[in-house]
């Protein structure tokens, strides 16, 4: 059942809508209702830190919507917010979402009435028992897990030992460090990253066009959701791997030099009629053996070997 109220605001008419899911009783349902129709209290005694803020954005974008309910007043037309501030406010923050449920009053509260439930929602949230909260975290063995708990390190005590575990390598693994740094064409640039990682002697040092940076980020992104890896490094090497199984496909040899076809050819594309005759040309060299399904550049050879020839 959709519901809706207006509202003349600056000499312009305002919808306020929202659509009824649930009768809770007492005056209270749960409501879905636009990101742009809450408004926030004048003054709320609740604060977050900045980066918890993130860190709750960030959770929010990653599963879509929010975990418990903001508790709202419909109130002279519009919908305020009693308690959830920092949870919406990342809601809209997070663009994944543009509305979301909440527990709506719609027994016309006070000003007073408001005030007195913003302060009680507040002071009633309890506090955590701190033995126990160790219990908890030792429960968690992941460590994008232990991030979006945003567990602090006044509080972790022993569960932090694992979550330093988690984060660096232990001596039971053989590992190299790896850098990747994207900088621009500027040799001066070069010189301040060695001098700057000549402390932390990695085995390794990437340097590419900072041009680069976005699609390797966006491709290493895209992989991680595609095949659920949460790991960095695990996505990484899945990648290589992927690559390595195209050498194999292309039958590389690295005792030989190898040349792009497109520094060849000087371009990377060709009409669809040319790539059809080709196609056909190279599909019939293969049913004859005279071209493996692995080498298929070896066609070209061929047929530039004839041409040169004279046949």
């Amino acid at each position: 059942m959709a519901n809706g109220t207006t509202e003349n605001q600056s000499a312009e008419v305002k919808t306020v809508s929202y659509e009824q899911m649930l009768e809770l009783g007492h005056g209270l349902i749960i409501a879905k209702v636009p990101l742009t129709s809450l408004r926030e209290q004048d003054i709320n005694a609740r604060i977050m830190k900045n980066e918890m803020q993130k860190q709750l954005t960030d959770n929010i974008r990653k599963r879509g919507q929010l975990e418990s309910l903001p508790f709202c007043a419909l109130v002279d037309g519009k919908i305020e917010i009693i308690s959830g501030h920092h949870r919406i406010r990342s809601a809209k923050d997070s663009g994944v979402i543009n509305e979301i449920y909440v527990i709506l009053d719609v027994t016309g509260l006070t000003r007073s009435q408001i005030a007195a439930k913003q302060l009680a929602h507040n002071a009633i949230s309890g506090f955590d028992d701190q033995s126990t909260l160790k219990e908890i975290v030792k429960l968690i063995d992941d460590v994008d897990d232990m991030l979006e708990s945003y567990i602090g390190k006044d509080i972790l005590g022993e569960p932090l030992a694992e979550l330093e575990k988690l984060l660096s390598p232990t001596v039971e693994y053989d590992w190299k460090n790896i850098v990747f740094t994207f900088l621009p064409h500027q040799v001066k640039d070069l010189d301040k990253l060695v001098e700057a990682l000549r402390s932390q002697q990695p085995d390794f040092i990437g340097a590419c066009d900072i041009e680069q940076h976005k699609p390797f980020i966006d491709a290493l992104a895209k992989y991680q959701e595609f095949a659920n890896v949460k790991n960095t490094g695990a996505a990484i090497h899945a990648m290589i791997k992927g690559t390595e199984q195209l050498f194999d496909d292309l039958q590389f040899d690295d005792k030989q030099e190898w040349v792009q076809i497109t520094s060849v050819l000087g371009s990377s594309a060709i009409p669809k009629e040319a790539a059809e005759i080709i196609t056909m040309a190279i599909k019939k060299m293969i049913e004859s053996g005279d071209v493996n399904a692995k080498s298929k550049w070896k066609a070209i050879e061929l047929w530039a070997a004839d041409y040169l020839g004279g046949n």
